[in-house]
């Protein structure tokens, strides 16, 4: 079988799951950024959009569904969590997530891959505002009162709390943890909240523990 490729962006959290994933499991694969506006990529894999990760004729595209699969096709060690547990985790995930992804569209500019190029960061202002109705300067000026909504609806406070005391999400590294991460970790970048600092170092921990820099990809300060 040939090496695994994963062609992605690094601004996407669904990429940062499978990027934390692979490196838990020690899995070693061939990554291939690909440019914002790449629309072929995908299309030649039979996907809608990126990230793609090919495993053999496998393709996996990071959803919060595919997951378990995905870690019982990868080598030990095995990730999943109990059924029910998982269904329940994403439920309240995706209670969260249009809160969510109006908090972080303002915070993604932070990637070379968007900023650096002033064709690409048109592009991305332009996708944001016809997907938010807003611009990314009044999604940013709503940050406070969008992240509270989302610190209360998603009890952050708690959650951090918890995953202070554990360590992990069951105690040890599981597929919660690599979403928890991958999705809410860009939270740490909003100027002006404060997010929980329990939560900040539960992210550098689940990081840590799957060898990747939460920095890749993101311009120098």
């Amino acid at each position: 079988m040939s090496e695994p490729t994963l062609y992605f962006h690094w601004s996407d959290p669904q990429a940062l799951r499978l990027r934390l994933l692979l490196g838990a499991k020690e899995v070693s694969y061939r990554q291939q950024p690909c440019r914002l506006q790449d629309l072929e990529t995908p299309f030649d894999l039979g996907q809608a959009r990126l990230p793609v990760l090919c495993i053999g004729e496998q393709r996996w595209t990071g959803n919060l569904e595919d997951l378990p699969a995905l870690d019982a096709t990868l080598p030990s060690p095995v990730l999943a969590v109990a059924a029910a547990e998982w269904q329940a985790f994403c439920a309240w995930r995706q209670d969260l997530d249009a809160l969510l992804q109006r908090l972080i569209a303002p915070v993604q500019p932070a990637f070379a891959e968007i900023a650096d190029d002033p064709e690409d960061l048109r592009y991305f202002r332009q996708e944001k505002e016809r997907q938010f109705g807003q611009s990314l300067e009044a999604l940013a000026n709503d940050r406070y009162g969008a992240y509270q909504q989302l610190a209360r609806r998603g009890r952050l406070l708690e959650l951090g709390k918890l995953l202070a005391k554990n360590r992990f999400y069951v105690g040890t590294l599981s597929l919660v943890d690599i979403a928890l991460c991958a999705d809410l970790q860009l939270l740490r970048l909003l100027d002006g909240v404060t997010l929980p600092i329990d939560l900040q170092y539960y992210f550098q921990r689940v990081a840590e523990h799957c060898r990747v820099s939460l920095q890749d990809g993101m311009r120098p300060n």
